[in-house]
């Protein structure tokens, strides 16, 4: 039908048309035949690629637990035997030592707990024998040299166990693991001296023995001064008591008897046995000294002086 004013070419309108339903088909033919194998290639190469991650990870995963468990069996070792060590506990060292035995072999065990107690510790480098030696834990000392632990392993300092041995026992432990073991270690290297020959070990012995017998012969004369001095004491207290009892007529007439027993046998002998001037008030022994005298009566000190003088 024909608009008025206007004239269309009908012919090249179809011509026109048929050209894009031709290229459309064309398009939608091709989508069709490339895109599923598209999608299959996808869903293999997706498919194939997510087993093998799974595997992977899976393996990753329980390699990392064993990795973890590891650690934390060798922290938890490390710990208890550092434990043991500081506080000289036997019983809980040889526990530890039997749980690496029942983890490894006995070869296995061996490197294992070499390596272990040779392992340097803290800032400052310790080893677990610097510890057992600063301790002065002699019983740990054997058992952890005869386990393998290396006495010349030096400190941050550069000081070996030996030298921070606390006491005499911690370093004859040295000297008798040198003796038992003389080539499992460089004992120079380790400036643990040579231990004694039988001959000089009976003659140490010797030596130690007279020199306690002549400790307890001490104790024991010290102890029979003590108890000579405490009864003198006892009856000085005794007799001084007996004297304050008396009345001040009876107190001169002891005093002039002493006087007259000094005399007739020599002061020196005498005074040895008897108290031959006592004070007045008080009763101290005054023998020997220049009393204070105030109405023929001697005393020891002017404070008694003045309280008998108050008091009458």
């Amino acid at each position: 039908r024909e608009l008025p004013g206007a004239y269309i070419n009908t012919e090249e309108l179809e011509t026109n048309d048929l050209e894009k339903n031709v290229e459309s088909l064309a398009i939608s033919q091709k989508s069709e035949d490339w895109s599923p194998k598209k999608k299959k290639n996808k869903k293999k190469t997706g498919g194939g690629g997510g087993k093998k991650g799974s595997m992977n990870t899976d393996l990753g995963q329980c390699n990392s637990s064993d990795d973890e468990q590891n650690s934390r069996f060798t922290l938890e070792i490390e710990n208890q035997t550092l434990t043991a060590v500081r506080s000289g506990n036997t019983k809980l060292f040889t526990q530890t030592i039997q749980l690496l035995q029942d983890e490894y072999g006995e070869q296995e065990c061996y490197e294992e707990t070499r390596k272990l107690l040779n392992k340097s510790l803290g800032d400052q480098k310790l080893s677990y024998l610097h510890f057992a030696a600063q301790g002065g834990h002699s019983g740990l000392i054997g058992k952890l040299l005869e386990l393998g632990c290396d006495p010349s392993v030096k400190d941050k300092a550069g000081r070996v166990p030996y030298s921070l041995a606390k006491d005499k026992e911690t370093r004859a432990a040295f000297i008798k693991s040198r003796s038992l073991h003389p080539d499992k270690y460089d004992w120079k290297k380790a400036l643990v001296p040579e231990p004694l020959s039988q001959e000089e070990l009976e003659l140490k012995e010797n030596r130690e023995k007279e020199k306690k017998k002549a400790k307890q012969q001490m104790r024991k004369e010290k102890l029979k001064l003590q108890k000579e001095e405490q009864k003198q004491k006892k009856e000085e207290a005794e007799e001084k008591a007996r004297y304050l009892a008396l009345s001040d007529r009876e107190k001169r007439a002891l005093a002039a008897e002493r006087r007259i027993l000094a005399a007739s046998s020599g002061e020196n002998t005498v005074a040895k046995t008897v108290v031959l001037n006592r004070c007045f008030l008080c009763g101290q022994d005054i023998t020997g000294k220049v009393p204070f005298t105030y109405n023929d009566n001697n005393f020891c000190s002017i404070a008694c002086v003045k309280k008998h003088r108050t008091s009458t």
